[in-house]
C-alpha cells in the first residue's frame, strides 16, 4: 500500500508501533504493542483503520521473524 495514500493517523500509529517493536530498549511484548496500536487506530482513525493497522503490523512481525 503506497505510503502517500495512507491516512495520516494510520501512518503515525504504524510508525509508533514499529518503533516500539524494534527500537525501544526495553520493549513491551509484541501482542501488547499491537493491541495498543489497534486501540489508537480505532479511536482516532477511520472506520476500518484498526483492521488495517492490525494486518500491517502482523505482516511486519511475520516477515521479520522469517515466517513468510
Amino acid at each position: 500500500y503506497p505510503i502517500e495514500q495512507m491516512a495520516k493517523v494510520d501512518l503515525a500509529v504504524l510508525r509508533l508501533a514499529v518503533y516500539e517493536l524494534y527500537f525501544e530498549e526495553a520493549p513491551e511484548p509484541q501482542k501488547v504493542v499491537i493491541d495498543e496500536a489497534v486501540q489508537l487506530a480505532r479511536e482516532y482513525g477511520k472506520d476500518q483503520s484498526f483492521s488495517f493497522v492490525n494486518g500491517v503490523l502482523a505482516a511486519i512481525i511475520k516477515s521479520r521473524s522469517g515466517n513468510v
